[in-house]
Formats: C-alpha cells, structure tokens, sequence
C-alpha cells in the first residue's frame, strides 16, 4: 500500500492530455474580441459577410459573386480571412472586399471583424466551405426577417450527411450535431455550420473560441437571447458543407458549454463519443436505452487515478475506492472501479453515475451519466473548469472548498475523507498476540521522493520509533525499520497497538483543510495520531487522541513516553464516534442523495 507518487512534473496522460491550442499566436494574426461602442445599424437591407480561413482565398471571389447575384451588385458584402490549425496563409486579392488585409484569430474574430463597421437590417455569415446559389442566400436572409430570430440554412455534406444545428441533449454537456434526416422540430440551441442569418438586432459579439462549432453556437444562443427567441433551422435549398474543421475543445469551450447547465435539455439517454483534445470533453449523442423504472439502483463507476495492475495495487486510491464502493453496494447500488487506464470505455453510456475521487489524474465527466467530484488530495491540481464540468462537487478541505466555490462560482461541498470501520477498530485484546509495534511511536507510508519532515524530527528527538513503507534504509536508523509492506489488516492492528501514530499531509492539504484519512482510520483504530498542522482541523475533528506538533518541541512533547493519553475505554469511545460519524457508509449516504438529486434535474 504505499506505492502511490505525486507527479509534479511528469506530462499529463490519459483523456485530459493537454495539446498545442488551435490557433496561430504569431504577432500578424488579430484577435478581435468585439468593437468598440455601439454597433452601427446601416440603412441597408443586407449585409454579407463572407469567412475563410487563410488557405482558402482562391474560394472568396466564388462567395462574393453569389452574393452580389442575390442582394443587387452594389451589396454591402465584405470578406475576411481567419488563421485556424496554424493553416497556411494566402496573399489577398485586391480586387476583393476585404475588411483588412491582415488574417484574424479564429472564426469568432472573422465575425467580430466583419461586422465592426456595422450591419444592415439582415446579417448573413457564410462560410467559403460551403456551396449554395443565389436563390438559397435569398431564403437565408429572408428567414431571418420573417422569424426575426437568427437562423442556420440545414446543411448537407460531401459525404451525404446532413447538419440541423446545435441541440442541447444533456446540459453541461458538448451540444449535438443534429444529424437527423428529418428532424420534428425547427427550434435549436444555437447554429453549428457557418451558413447563418440574422436580424439587425440580434447583432451581438462572438466568443474568440478555438472551437468553429461552439463559436457558432454560443454566438447564434447569444443573438437568440437579444432578442428573447430562439434560435431555428431553415432548409433554403442546396446547401453543402465541403469540408468540417476537426474540433478544439479547451478550457474555455468547457467554461462555454458548463454556462448553459441552467438552460433546459433533453430527457432522452445519451452516449458519450471519445474525448476531443485538448481538455478531453466528450460530444453526445441521443441512444435508446430500455430501463425498468422499477429499479431505484443506479450502476456507478467510481475513477481512481492508480494504474491498472501490480504497478498500482498497492495506492491509497485503490483502497478508498474499494471501501467507498462496498458501501455503495450496501446501499443497494451497482458499483464498478476504473482505474487510469478505463477512465473511457466503450461501454460506459450503460453507467448512471460517474464518481471522480480526483487525486493526481483530472477526469472528464462522462455525459451520459449524473457527474460528481469528489476532491480528496492535490487541490492545487484542480482547475476552475474542471469544478464547473460536474454536477456536483464535494472536497474533503472545507477551507478549499469555501475558497474554490467563491472563485469558481459553482457550489463545493465539504465531504471529508473517511474510514472502514469493518477494518479499523480496537483491538480485541482476548487471545491476542503482542504486536512489535505496541506501545512505540509508529509511521506507515513510503517516503514519496521527498523528505518527509515529521518522521525526521522524531528520528531527532529520539523517539522509539518504527517505520513501515520502503525506502527508509538511508534516512532512519536500522532499530526503527519495521515492514517494507504491511497487508491492509496489520496496518490497522498496527494503529491499534502503537503509543502515537504519526501523520503528515501536502503542504496544499494543509493549507485547504485536507485532514488525510489516517487521521481517521487511526481515531476508529482506537489510536492516538500527532499530525502536522492542517487549516481547521480542530473545527472537524475536536477529540483528545488527535494532537498537533507544530514545531520539534512540540512533538517532542507529544512524543514523552510519560505524556498520558486518553485510556482505552475513552479511546474506544472516540472509535465508536469516528465510526458512526464518518465512516464510508455515511459518506455514501451522501453521495447518493446528490446522484439522485442530479438524476432527477437531469430529467425535467
């Protein structure tokens, strides 16, 4: 049990493998995030404004000839040129409306650019990937007078499939591709293909997102919510996609799609495709799924960061994650661990809840399932974006969490770490062997590559100490090495029967309130701990078996084979409290009432 590192420089793995961002950061290429004051309201019925990206100008004069056929030739019709996936750039020809004669970052900065000198009474945005005549134009911009709401042309592909907008399938969640033939209804969140109208008033910036198709649909939601409506499909006619962007979804689109949690879904299940870099979101799409609504089990998926195999059998994570799920199972649920390398299945849209016991690894939230976090260690790891892409989030600092939910703004649960009382408890002291670690000072853990500074000091004040855990040979002296491994079961006797059991913590545990969970599992051994100093402690765990050393002294003080301890009566009381108080049975009663809570808002 004491494999487990901290990875302070190793690259990140798995589904939230971090990537190069998406657009070209070369000091030629302009960012427009907006305009400057009002937007002018031109007296001219339509304005055009025709993107492409940088490799694509060959495609600009085709564009600004079907507008001019469609709107008159002395249209207001203005071209800008955007750099995505670092594509290459092409010289601009001046015979052409350009707005500049600089590349812009991204599509979001191609809208904001095109339409900053203002706009006529009807938007249009078209996109050089997409083909249509004069005639579809005409009904493009038509429907954006008639339903005075922005509107997206339905859009076919190359390959013959076909693009009805953005649809919100699961709040919190990567929008849908519409992909349906025939779609029953013409409402949608948001456009996601650049063949788009709009009213003059529903003119509103668009996000610099290095996702096209998030851009769109934030931009498009935007304008529908200017003007208090809705945002619709419209099929113009022949209208084709001739190449789609592959997709970017970092910690800003995660940010931009977490917004729309509040904004009603849909109630059908749904399965989770592969996670896009680099922040390893996952799109959805809509399944059927038989369910006996009888059945009040859920199947949960507990993610632990430990490795699969032999290489992490022996990680605190493994053993938390097991104890939780056995509790779990007692509650009636249907509970699987997914280590690293299963944090994605291909069968995990049969799962109702996911649980991410965040410690080292960050995991996406899968949205085909209720979402909940669980911070327990590495709170310096956790990022805003990931709290805002759960359901619902509880970590086990309360300080932490009061910090984190005012800086995110997203509502953090206090849910301290826990102990298996099935595992540590007194000990039964009939017919029992003397254990080596009676009545001396005791550590169990490794030395995690780095020093660890309570083990030291007793070493220094010359307490009778033992460690258990490997690579201690070269810091302590021969008399004090006990086990380089001890079974779950003797590390509780182990607590049990020791004078003092020390216990550290991360600075950034500390620091946040994270009281690690050998505090716990030592109170419900019937055990005295001498910990290190952790923010709040005493506001959690007020109890005379648990002391702080907040200096050498202080543990030598607290190290004293003469110093009294509570007896053991008083300490088996304190055991039977630990138990009863924060036992993983009653840290799952609490998850489960989250799950349920998130379960039913999901479905309304």
């Amino acid at each position: 049990m004491f494999g487990r590192r901290r990875r302070r420089d190793a690259a990140p793995s798995g589904p939230g493998l971090e990537a190069r961002p998406a657009s070209a950061s070369a000091a030629s290429v302009v960012r427009v995030a907006g305009w400057d004051g009002v937007l002018p309201h031109l007296d001219r019925p339509v304005t055009v404004v025709v993107t492409t990206r940088s490799d694509r100008h060959a495609d600009v004069a085709r564009l600004v000839a079907t507008a001019r056929e469609a709107f008159g030739t002395d249209a207001d019709v203005r071209a800008v040129s955007f750099v995505a996936d670092a594509s290459p750039r092409d010289p601009f020809d001046p015979t052409l409306p350009w707005v500049g004669s600089e590349h812009v970052d991204g599509l979001g900065s191609a809208v904001n650019a095109g339409v900053a000198a203002g706009v006529g009474r009807t938007l249009v945005l078209v996109d050089t990937s997409v083909v249509l005549d004069a005639e579809s134009l005409r009904a493009l911009a038509a429907a954006a007078v008639e339903l005075d709401v922005p509107v997206q042309a339905r859009v076919g592909t190359r390959a013959g499939a076909v693009r009805n907008g953005a649809r919100l399938l699961r709040p919190g969640a990567l929008p849908w591709s519409d992909d349906r033939t025939d779609p029953a209804d013409d409402r949608v969140l948001g456009a996601d293909q650049p063949v788009v109208s709009m009213p003059q008033r529903a003119v509103v910036p668009a996000p610099c997102l290095p996702d096209e198709r998030t851009s769109l649909t934030a931009w498009t939601l935007a304008g529908a919510d200017a003007v208090a409506s809705t945002a619709r499909l419209c099929d113009v006619g022949a209208v084709v996609r001739t190449v789609e962007p592959g997709r970017t979804v970092d910690a800003a689109v995660v940010d931009v799609v977490a917004s729309w949690r509040d904004r009603a879904g849909g109630r059908d299940p749904v399965a989770a495709g592969a996670p896009l870099p680099p922040w390893g979101a996952r799109p959805v799409t809509p399944i059927v799924r038989q369910r006996d609504e009888g059945d009040d089990r859920s199947s949960w998926s507990l993610k632990i960061a430990a490795p699969a195999g032999p290489d992490g059998d022996g990680w605190g994570d493994v053993h938390f994650a097991d104890e939780l799920a056995a509790a779990l199972v007692r509650l009636g649920q249907r509970v699987r661990v997914d280590r690293r390398d299963a944090h994605v299945r291909p069968d995990d849209d049969e799962d109702d809840v996911t649980l991410v016991v965040r410690g080292l690894d960050r995991v996406p939230p899968n949205p085909a399932t209720v979402n909940l976090l669980w911070v327990i260690s590495h709170p310096d790891d956790v990022t805003d974006t990931e709290l805002r892409s759960f359901d619902a989030v509880f970590a086990a600092g309360p300080v932490w969490a009061a910090s984190a939910a005012r800086r995110s703004g997203v509502p953090v649960r206090t849910l301290l770490q826990a102990t298996d009382p099935t595992v540590f408890h007194p000990l039964s002291t009939a017919g029992a062997a003397p254990s080596t670690d009676a009545g001396r000072v005791v550590f169990v853990g490794s030395t995690r590559g780095a020093e660890r500074a309570v083990v030291r000091d007793a070493v220094a004040v010359g307490a009778d100490l033992v460690v258990h855990g490997p690579g201690w040979d070269a810091l302590v002296p021969a008399t004090a090495l006990g086990s380089v491994s001890l079974p779950r079961a003797d590390v509780a006797r182990a607590y049990a029967s020791a004078r003092v059991v020390l216990n550290d913590h991360w600075p950034d545990m500390a620091a946040g309130g994270f009281v690690s969970n050998r505090v716990f599992d030592v109170l419900a051994a019937g055990g005295v701990v001498v910990t290190d100093e952790v923010a709040g402690l005493q506001d959690v765990l007020d109890v005379p078996t648990l002391a702080v050393a907040r200096s050498r002294d202080d543990l030598a003080a607290l190290l004293d084979p003469s110093r009294p301890w509570p007896t053991a009566a008083e300490r088996a009381a304190i055991a039977t409290r630990i138990a009863a108080e924060h036992s993983f049975d009653a840290r799952a009663r609490v998850l489960l009432d989250a799950a349920r809570a998130e379960r039913a808002r999901l479905r309304h």
